[in-house]
């Protein structure tokens, strides 16, 4: 190796050692929602920090009734500005929520309402707004009819922001408005493409595992042809939240039961009441029937060959590894796991370790039988030196998920630049102290 070289080599490990600077091109998607397509993360990390987000205009009218409908945005009107919208941008809620009609180059918006830590309470609410902005970019044909291509667009998150927002929830009597749910029989619910809701009172007629899950959901969608021409396809997607007697939330779900259809499992003993609230879509109106059923006295478990393994940081966690024998594949269970030290690769179709420490994922069947598995995540020998010598507490949560080679992350940072590099860093820094500071 030249002098020259090494010398370059060394000043770079000297730069590493100081500043901790990044490794890669790019980082993480935003922590608050996933983009549902593809987006450009580069462009992403550097626009975030710029993105602001204002009401100019309030609701007409924010109060809903707890557990049965969202806050009403009608009439709100908020300013946007940052990365495409060069100036603040007026949208108005009522002219863009709900059109979700794909073009080329078309904007599309979403907004919710994220409840507070403590969940809702009756009367004034100091509540979280986001908004995102997507836009339709490459164009993928998935049919054609008559002659003419449809498919969808990937839509490029071009705008997230987040913003408080004062809602006020009424009370509401589960109990008074509740229908019986009896064991083993069906009970019919009735969708729409408004916020329908139904409840159901059940109690548990013996100690047991139970289940409830709606039957008659439908995937569905609408697709497009690259000159805006629609083709529709229905959607049923009903959704479910658990209470008990006393209106405590205590679980929900919404396509866990395959086809859009909802699975909610729960221990229950004798005698107990829990109260099923059921809503969800469906354009055109449309029957959906949801049943109770004991399934076990406990919950049953899900048998894998190994309930402990031990992966290295930022190494893939193979679903199809840990269910195999068991003749479930990764779409068919459901995953919890704690985003401290477990994180999810749309991209690699995976988790991996996001922190040095110990965890668990649990893993959940269609039938309600489930899992448990702990992971240990720790640091390869490269890893450990990054960490102790080249200040990879800084740099190493943004390479890539795989395996971990230290002299291609030099290379990788020597072909971006080093500059590059440093500049990537501070906007990682700032746009999670950004996410951070606003809660």
């Amino acid at each position: 190796m030249k002098k020259s070289v090494k010398r370059v080599l060394a000043l770079l490990l000297a730069l590493l050692m100081t500043l901790g600077l990044s490794t890669a091109a790019s980082a993480a998607a935003p922590p608050k929602k996933p983009p549902q397509l593809s987006s450009s993360a580069a462009a992403l990390d550097q626009a975030a920090p710029n993105w602001t987000l204002s009401i100019t205009t309030q609701p007409t009218n924010t109060s809903f009734e707890m557990h049965m409908e969202e806050p009403n945005l009608s009439g709100m009107v908020v300013s946007v500005s940052g990365g495409i919208f060069t100036a603040p941008t007026s949208i108005a809620y009522d002219t863009v929520a709900g059109d979700t009609a794909q073009a080329q180059d078309k904007i599309l918006w979403e907004f919710w309402v994220g409840y507070p830590d403590i969940g809702w309470v009756v009367g004034n609410n100091t509540a979280v707004l986001y908004v995102w902005a997507y836009q339709c970019t490459d164009f993928h044909v998935v049919t054609t009819d008559s002659g003419k291509d449809y498919g969808y667009f990937d839509q490029e998150l071009v705008f997230e922001g987040q913003t408080a927002i004062t809602v006020v929830a009424t009370p509401f009597d589960l109990g008074g408005a509740a229908r019986t749910l009896t064991p083993d029989i069906p009970s019919t619910v009735t969708l729409d493409d408004g916020y329908y809701v139904d409840v159901f009172k059940f109690t548990a007629p013996s100690d047991g595992f139970y289940s409830f899950t709606s039957d008659g959901g439908q995937y569905g969608g609408t697709f497009y042809s690259q000159d805006g021409d629609v083709l529709m396809r229905d959607t049923i997607d009903p959704w479910a939240e658990l209470y008990d007697a006393d209106g405590y939330f205590l679980a929900w779900d919404d396509d866990r039961g395959g086809n859009w259809n909802f699975a909610i499992f729960r221990q229950l003993k004798q005698g107990e009441v829990v109260f099923l609230v059921v809503g969800g879509y469906a354009q055109p109106q449309a029957n959906v029937t949801i049943t109770a059923t004991r399934v076990a006295a406990t919950q049953p478990v899900l048998q894998l060959k190994s309930n402990d393994i031990t992966v290295n940081f930022h190494e893939l966690i193979s679903l199809e590894t840990l269910l195999e024998g068991t003749g479930l594949e990764p779409e068919d269970v459901w995953i919890d796991y704690d985003y401290e030290y477990i994180d999810y690769s749309w991209w690699d179709g995976g988790l991996y370790g996001v922190k040095h420490g110990v965890s668990s994922v649990t893993i959940t069947a269609p039938d309600g039988s489930a899992a448990q598995v702990k992971i240990t995540i720790k640091y390869s020998a490269a890893q450990w030196l990054s960490v102790i010598l080249l200040g990879g507490w800084a740099w190493m949560p943004f390479t890539s998920v795989g395996p971990f080679n230290l002299l291609n992350e030099i290379k990788l940072l020597l072909d971006y630049g080093i500059l590059n590099g440093l500049l990537d860093l501070f906007f990682d820094w700032r746009y999670g102290l950004f996410y951070r500071l606003l809660g």
